[in-house]
């Protein structure tokens, strides 16, 4: 007989003697009414595989009663019900509605990660409230000990999940998010890299003889400081040439901000030379096969690929890639300034601070009174 605790028994175990073609399920009696929940134990096939979802299931429905959940209401005083599971899919619907696709497929990745650990440990039967920041300290150290995660991987898996949490606080699903007090991992910086001087000479060299398209796009991202998803995006509308500035609509931005960059002379004779300037508003500058077209770029990693392809042919080395060309520039405008705060401009930085970081990481900054010390 099962022990009463409370108005509940203790949940069991129903195996039918180990009989696989038979029903198992656990058990509970609340108010004297018996309670029964598979909860897709018979989906596994051995004793083994199902007595350990059975041990899972009991300790989820343990911590959902103890915590004063009423199976006849299907509610938990001064809680909303849902799974942990569940909570995260509704809020990734949620986002999905106003977030660009690719910080989308960021946050479907990390947490579907987070989703299939909860199933792994036999967790995503747990409700929101029964979360606790034990259980997730247990994924952060997993994805350390277990993914060898790097520390700005493992931060950006900590973003991403504080995110969600924040968001099922707002909605009443938790009354505080299990994260308080995490701390981000300690990660490298300073990985930033740029082409050299002779690098670029002999690149640029080679892309204007093997493909005017893609050496207009390393010479934009070069001067005007874009990410690979604004570059595919950019259209004839964007561009400002009565004030030679680009526009970067919010929809487009990481920040979600509308901004502007400026269009410096060096430039200039590309614009004119490529011929977008006299084509339709709605001409994307970079489409497929890096040339203007009515249909946007549909794989941002061409851009990658085919720098990576002309850094093999020109013997250059692996760590530059196709982004090393917004590094080059960076350290071409602050040499050439000496200005910190033009640099953070162009690079549309929200804090000075950001920009110096950036600055050190590219070997830039060096203070000329040091110098002659």
């Amino acid at each position: 007989m099962s022990k009463i605790v409370s108005n509940y028994t203790t949940p069991r175990l129903f195996n039918a003697d180990g009989n696989l073609a038979k029903d198992w399920y656990v058990f509970f009696y609340f108010n004297k009414k018996r309670y029964r929940y598979k909860l897709g134990i018979n989906y596994f096939k051995t004793v083994k595989e199902r007595e350990a979802e059975g041990r899972a299931i009991i300790a989820a429905l343990t911590i959902k009663l103890n915590s004063g959940w009423n199976p006849e209401t299907k509610k938990t005083e001064g809680h909303q019900d849902i799974t942990i599971v569940d909570a995260i899919a509704e809020i990734l619907s949620i986002k999905k509605s106003y977030i660009t696709v690719r910080s989308f497929k960021t946050y479907y990745d990390q947490t579907n990660l987070f989703k299939k650990w909860l199933t792994l440990n036999r967790y995503d039967h747990l409700y929101t409230h029964n979360f606790t920041d034990t259980h997730a300290r247990k994924y952060f150290d997993w994805l350390l000990t277990d993914k060898h995660y790097c520390g700005k991987t493992y931060n950006g898996h900590l973003t991403c999940l504080r995110t969600f949490f924040n968001a099922m606080v707002d909605r009443g699903m938790i009354k505080q998010s299990p994260l308080i007090g995490f701390k981000p991992a300690r990660q490298d910086s300073g990985k930033n890299v740029a082409y050299t001087p002779e690098d670029e000479t002999k690149l640029i060299k080679f892309m204007q003889a093997d493909d005017f398209g893609f050496y207009f796009a390393t010479r934009v991202v070069r001067y005007c400081f874009l990410r690979r998803s604004e570059l595919i995006r950019l259209q004839v509308k964007h561009i400002r040439w009565q004030n030679k500035t680009i526009i970067i609509p919010s929809e487009n931005s990481k920040s979600r901000i509308q901004d502007s960059v400026t269009i410096p002379k060096s430039l200039e004779k590309l614009f004119e030379k490529s011929g977008i300037l006299g084509m339709d508003s709605d001409t994307y500058l970079f489409g497929k096969n890096f040339k203007p077209s009515s249909e946007r770029m549909k794989r941002i990693d061409d851009l990658s690929d085919k720098q990576r392809s002309v850094n093999r042919l020109n013997g250059i080395r692996p760590e530059c890639t196709f982004y090393s060309w917004k590094h080059t520039g960076v350290v071409d405008l602050y040499n050439h300034t000496k200005d910190a705060y033009i640099v953070m401009r162009q690079c549309r930085h929200s804090d000075i601070k950001m920009t110096m970081i950036y600055l050190r990481s590219l070997g830039c900054g060096v203070n000329e009174q040091v110098r002659e010390w």
